[in-house]
């Protein structure tokens, strides 16, 4: 039997272009896009993306 990770909270950081992922383990994974426009493009399809297939409980959005 595989051991499974669950994902237990999204964190997107609209100001730097950053999105903390942390698994139901404590392990977090952060994606840093460039300011720039393919980094603008990327970061965009990964928070639509997370729209359409994320329960809206599990992301946070913040701008600070």
């Amino acid at each position: 039997m595989e051991n499974e990770t669950y994902l237990e909270h999204i964190f997107v950081n609209f100001t730097q272009r950053k999105i903390t992922i942390v698994d139901d383990e404590g392990y977090d994974e952060v994606i840093q896009y460039r300011f720039d426009d393919e980094g603008a493009e990327g970061f965009h399809e990964t928070i639509t993306s997370f729209k359409k297939n994320v329960p809206d409980e599990l992301i946070t959005y913040s701008a600070p």
